[in-house]
C-alpha cells in the first residue's frame, strides 16, 4: 500500500474518532460522569494509538529507497528509450525487438517500425505515440 494511501486512512481514522468521541460526549447525559470519563479514556488511548502508528508511517516514508539487485536486474532489461518515455514511439519498437528476442510468440514490430521511420523522415521533434 502507498505511504500516501496509508497516511490519509490514518488521518481519516483519526478525524473520525474525533468527531466520535465529540457526538458521544453530546450524546451522554451530563449526570453520566463514569460513563463519559471511561469513552473519553477509551478514546484518548485509540487517538495515542492513531499517533504512534503516525509517526511509524512517517518514519518508514522518511527511510531512503533501496533498489536491491534483483530491482537493479529488471532495470538493466528496460529499454533505453523507455527509461526517458515509456509511452514514446522509440519505445515500443526498442521493447518490441528486446522482447521479441525471447518470445515463442514473435511480436510484428513492422507497424511500429514503419511509423518511427515515417516520422523521423517527416522531422518530427516529438514523436506521436500509435493508438
Amino acid at each position: 500500500m502507498p505511504v500516501g494511501t496509508t497516511v490519509a486512512i490514518v488521518s481519516v481514522a483519526a478525524v473520525l474518532l474525533a468527531g466520535g468521541g465529540f457526538l458521544a460526549g453530546r450524546g451522554t447525559a451530563p449526570d453520566d460522569v463514569e460513563q463519559v470519563a471511561g469513552l473519553v479514556e477509551a478514546q484518548s488511548t485509540q487517538i495515542d494509538i492513531l499517533g504512534d502508528q503516525m509517526a511509524e508511517v512517517a518514519a518508514t516514508a522518511g527511510r531512503p529507497v533501496v533498489i536491491d539487485a534483483e530491482i537493479r536486474d529488471k532495470l538493466s532489461d528496460t529499454p533505453p528509450a523507455c527509461i526517458e518515455d515509456p509511452l514514446s514511439l522509440g519505445c515500443h519498437v526498442q521493447a518490441c525487438w528486446q522482447y521479441g528476442q525471447s518470445a515463442a510468440q514473435r511480436p510484428q514490430c513492422q507497424p511500429f517500425e514503419a511509423e518511427l521511420v515515417r516520422q523521423k523522415a517527416q522531422g518530427c521533434a516529438e514523436p506521436v505515440p500509435v493508438p
